[in-house]
């Protein structure tokens, strides 16, 4: 239980900086609020970072610099076409 305890704590924590770094992205707090700790029943830990908008996912990758593709890398969105089938669910 307390290894439970301390992989709980540091997922919490590094949800935490997460959620902090997205908002100085400027996403929304409502969209920095999907990043969430867990923890499995066999103790492994990781943060959940949830569906992002795309606006929200690209201000993400700018955050992380160019190595992770933000816009300075080339990033270009992609134009919609009326043929092309719709990704929502």
């Amino acid at each position: 239980m307390e290894q439970y305890k301390s992989t709980l704590a540091e997922a919490e924590h590094i949800a935490a900086l997460l959620r902090v770094a997205l908002a100085r992205a400027g996403v929304t707090e409502a969209q920095a609020a999907r990043v969430r700790p867990l923890v499995t029943g066999a103790g492994r830990g990781y943060v959940e970072l949830g569906a992002l908008h795309v606006k929200d996912a690209h201000r993400l990758l700018d955050a992380l610099g160019p190595a992770a593709g933000g816009s300075a890398a080339g990033y270009a969105p992609a134009a919609s076409s009326p043929n092309a089938p719709s990704v929502n669910r």
